[in-house]
């Protein structure tokens, strides 16, 4: 991870690019967490064969967009989840 510059104009077009990647992440949770629930069911993960325990990792996966994207809008979800932990799981399907 590079340093932060420290003169002013740097400093702003640093600030810049990093909010702009936030902002990209931020949209793209959104984006992501709707279409899941849009096209990835139960029924349609059941219905490609997905094993249940990894069925379960990824809907904790889902929740976890979810979860995120609450954030997002100022609103703290009342139970919370291990975002890495639930990334490991799903990396770990085959």
């Amino acid at each position: 991870m590079s340093f932060i510059p420290m003169d002013s104009t740097h400093l702003t077009v640093a600030l810049q690019n990093d909010v702009q990647q936030w902002r990209t992440t931020i949209y793209w949770a959104q984006q992501r967490q709707f279409i899941y629930n849009q096209n990835l069911t139960g029924a349609v993960m059941d219905g490609l064969g997905v094993a249940s325990g990894d069925k379960a990792l990824i809907q904790a996966f889902i929740a976890d967009l979810a979860n995120f994207n609450l954030l997002a809008q100022g609103q703290a979800h009342a139970t919370g989840s291990i975002f890495l932990f639930n990334c490991a799981g799903v990396l770990g399907i085959t």
